[in-house]
C-alpha cells in the first residue's frame, strides 16, 4: 500500500458587525440549557498503555463544547478546560431611550458566558490484552484493538456558528488543539461580542481527518419563519468541509467574531426625563449613572471645592474674590 504525506497550513479569520441590535431570541439558546451562573475548571494529565475512552461536554445557555476520544495503545495526553456562565437573562436587563419612539425601553440583552479548552496529545495505537480477575478471563485475556479517534465540537448558538474537528481510524496521532468561545451581551451603552475560534495542529498517521466550520445566515426579524428553532441554515454565510485520508500534517486556525450593537439613544450624555433624574429606570443606578449623579446630588461641587488650592472656605461667596482671582 502506498502512503503519502502532505503538510497543510491555513487560517480563516472573519469579523462581522451587526448594524442592528443582535440580541438573543428564543431560537438563540442552547436547547434545554438554563442560564445558571457557575464556573468550572478541569485539568488532566494521562500517561499509560492500554485502552481509554474520554468524553467531556460542557454547556452554557448559549455555548456548547464536546471532546470525545478513545483508542488502545500507548497514550500521553493532557488538557485544560474552563467554562463559566457569567450572567443570566433575568439579572441583566437594561434601559435606554429608544431613538425612534423617544420612550424608555426595557430589554433583556442576553446572558454572557465563556468556554476555553486546550489539549496536547501523542498517542500510538496498538493491540492490548488484559487478564481480568481469577476466573475464565484470567486464562483467556480480553484483547482491545481500537484505532484512535479524537473529536471536538464547538457551538455558539446566539451567533449561529459552529466548528468541528475529528480524527478517526488513526494508527498514531500527535499534536494540539485550542478552542475559545465567548458570548458577551451588550449593555445600554457598550456593544457586546460573540467569538468562536479553533486552532488545530495535527500529525495523523494512517487515519482520517475532518475539519469544518458553519456560520448560518443571521436573522433578527422575529416574524421570519424558522425551522425547528434553527435559523438561516438553508444558505449559510460560511460552510467549510475539509477531509484528509492517509498520512497528514495539518495546521489550521479558524476565528469568527461578531459585534452585537448597543441600542441607539435619542438623548445626549445627560438624560432628560419627566419624573426627574433619580426616577430614571435602571438595573444598577449607581453604576450606570455614576458619572452624572454628582451633578444632581451636589457631590461634584463638594469634590471640586476640596481640590481648591489654597483651601476654599465654602461658606464664602461662590464668585472669585481678590484672593482667588487669576492674575496673568
Amino acid at each position: 500500500m502506498k502512503y503519502f504525506i502532505v503538510g497543510i497550513g491555513s487560517a480563516l479569520i472573519l469579523l462581522l458587525i451587526m448594524a442592528s441590535v443582535s440580541w438573543a431570541g428564543t431560537w438563540d439558546f442552547n436547547p434545554g440549557q438554563e442560564a445558571v451562573k457557575h464556573r468550572s475548571d478541569v485539568t488532566g494529565d494521562v500517561q499509560g498503555a492500554g485502552y481509554f475512552m474520554e468524553r467531556m461536554k460542557v454547556n452554557t445557555n448559549n455555548l456548547s463544547m464536546l471532546e470525545y476520544s478513545h483508542g488502545s495503545g500507548t497514550m500521553d495526553f493532557a488538557d485544560v478546560l474552563y467554562d463559566e456562565q457569567k450572567t443570566t437573562h433575568a439579572s441583566s436587563y437594561i434601559y435606554w431611550i429608544d431613538y425612534t419612539t423617544g420612550q424608555w425601553t426595557r430589554k433583556y440583552p442576553g446572558a454572557s458566558s465563556a468556554i476555553t479548552y486546550t489539549r496536547q496529545y501523542d498517542n500510538v495505537q496498538s493491540p492490548t490484552s488484559f487478564a481480568y480477575g481469577t476466573g475464565w478471563y484470567a486464562s483467556n485475556p480480553v484483547t482491545y484493538n481500537s484505532l484512535l479517534k479524537d473529536k471536538n465540537e464547538a457551538k455558539s448558538y446566539q451567533e449561529s456558528a459552529s466548528m468541528h474537528r475529528q480524527v478517526e481510524y488513526a494508527r498514531a496521532l500527535k499534536g494540539d488543539i485550542a478552542i475559545d468561545m465567548n458570548c458577551t451581551a451588550p449593555t445600554a451603552t457598550v456593544s457586546g461580542k460573540g467569538s468562536i475560534s479553533m486552532k488545530i495542529d495535527d500529525d495523523v498517521t494512517q487515519g482520517t481527518l475532518h475539519i469544518g466550520e458553519l456560520l448560518s445566515m443571521p436573522m433578527t426579524d422575529a416574524k421570519t419563519p424558522k425551522f425547528k428553532t434553527k435559523q438561516g441554515w438553508k444558505d449559510p454565510m460560511i460552510e467549510i468541509d475539509n477531509n484528509y485520508i492517509g498520512d497528514f500534517q495539518v495546521q489550521k486556525t479558524m476565528k469568527l467574531e461578531i459585534s452585537k450593537s448597543a441600542p441607539s439613544w435619542m438623548e445626549d450624555w445627560l438624560p432628560c426625563c419627566g419624573g426627574g433624574f433619580f426616577d430614571i429606570p435602571s438595573n444598577n443606578f449607581d453604576k450606570e449613572r455614576g458619572s452624572q449623579k454628582g451633578i444632581f446630588d451636589c457631590t461634584c461641587r463638594n469634590t471640586s471645592i476640596s481640590t481648591m488650592k489654597p483651601a476654599w472656605n465654602a461658606s464664602m461667596a461662590q464668585f472669585p474674590t481678590e484672593k482667588y482671582r487669576y492674575v496673568p
